[in-house]
């Protein structure tokens, strides 16, 4: 039977079932539901699934981007055909927090509206609440004050309201009122869950150190062969320094996206050995928010859980863990620049962070660089507001940093 929300403490309560149920995970406490503007009809419901437990209990990350609504924004497009399902502009997505980057690209990108119960100050998009959204480019704020919507709260029939509805007017449900009890538990199930959760996700890793090259393991290691079933090259192309990536990863990239259709960029992930470990393109084709970046962390770390998950009693000689460790510890190199105009940047930038999801070690050389500026022409300096507006989870916790890599001097020509 088809469930049907009528109004916004009913999709209040419904995202915090799933944000309750993301807490039960021990993953970070924020859920979503999709619902059709027009029945109330609940489309999707999904819960964050950054953290997902190996076999044997222990908390890893499964996929850093697995956040509720970058999640439903992908469950959209994979099943839009099949089931007929309404434009994204039909279709509204009440969240229990406040977007962060990674989720807000997405939205942006699909052009769903979005309605949020509680805020987060730390990196939800919204975090000086003041729906200005000066944490995104000056092009996408009007996108954001037109699609986002933050439901108004407060006692039945009370007057004033504790907060007043702001946002766009095709908001489901954007009449409504969310109960202070239900705009509390949205807030506070998250904020029980948040430093437990980032202080794992940046731990799921062995410094290098501690770990041996996985280029030197046999060819039918089930570690080279279950990279290789994504990028057939994984662990075959080799640098001095991993922070210092060379005419190869550059051939590698060109390659890559000259074979990938309507792609515009595409991203490599070097690990701390120096093994090109994935290179892929934009995959527009199966959705607007398939982005390299987006496709190369996805790749990494499922492709690690799995293996985690399968081999993790293993003896030392085969276990994962001692091949494979956290990627802030390696390099991801973009062809070129992100457009710093675009909200597929958001989105990037965004999973970058929820990637690293705390400090850097060895900031320098950063592990987040470029070869060439952006493609549409603009000039990298344009790219460093945009990144140092981002709430402040980004700024101040990961730090981003983007470099060019060094030596490249020149972009190629058009």
């Amino acid at each position: 039977m088809t469930r049907v929300i009528d109004d916004v403490n009913t999709a209040a309560a419904a995202v915090l079932d799933q944000a309750t149920a993301a807490a039960n995970q021990t993953t970070f406490a924020v859920g979503g539901v999709m619902v059709n503007n027009m029945t109330g009809e609940v489309i999707s419901a999904i819960h964050n699934n950054v953290i997902t437990p190996l076999s044997n209990n222990v908390s890893f990350t499964f996929d850093p981007t697995a956040h509720g609504e970058r999640q439903l924004v992908y469950w959209y497009y994979a099943n839009k055909d099949a089931l007929k399902l309404p434009e994204p502009n039909q279709i509204t997505v009440v969240t229990s927090l406040d977007p962060c980057a990674m989720c807000t690209g997405a939205l942006l990108t699909a052009g769903f509206n979005v309605g949020v119960v509680a805020i987060d100050t730390y990196a939800g998009i919204n975090c000086a609440q003041n729906f200005q959204f000066a944490t995104l480019p000056p092009n996408l704020r009007t996108q954001a004050q037109k699609n986002f919507g933050y439901y108004a709260s407060g006692p039945a029939n009370s007057k004033p309201l504790t907060r007043p509805y702001v946002g766009g007017a095709s908001v489901a449900f954007k009449n409504g009122v969310v109960t202070p009890a239900n705009l509390r538990d949205c807030g506070t199930v998250f904020t029980e869950s948040v430093d437990t959760v980032r202080n794992t996700s940046n731990s799921t890793g062995l410094p290098p150190s501690q770990m041996s090259d996985p280029a030197k393991l046999p060819s039918n290691s089930p570690i080279l062969q279950a990279y290789r079933e994504i990028y057939n090259k994984a662990f075959t192309i080799k640098v001095d320094n991993p922070r210092l990536p060379d005419a190869q990863i550059l051939a590698e990239l060109k390659a890559v996206l000259a074979s990938a259709p309507n792609a515009r960029n595409a991203v490599a992930f070097i690990d701390p050995f120096g093994n090109l470990v994935l290179c892929m393109a934009d995959a527009f084709n199966t959705s607007p928010v398939h982005a390299a970046f987006m496709n190369v962390t996805q790749g990494y770390a499922k492709t690690r859980w799995e293996l985690m998950n399968k081999y993790v009693q293993a003896p030392t000689t085969e276990n994962p863990a001692l091949y494979l460790t956290h990627p802030k510890y390696g390099t991801f190199v973009y062809l070129y620049a992100p457009d710093p105009d675009d909200s597929i940047t958001i989105m990037s930038l965004g999973a970058y962070g929820s990637t690293m999801e705390g400090a850097i070690p060895n900031m320098f050389p950063s592990n987040l660089q470029f070869y060439y500026p952006p493609r549409n022409g603009a000039q990298f300096s344009e790219l460093v507001p945009v990144v140092n507006e981002l709430p402040p989870f980004y700024t101040q916790n990961v730090n981003i940093s983007l470099m060019q890599v060094p030596g490249v001097t020149q972009a190629p020509a058009k």
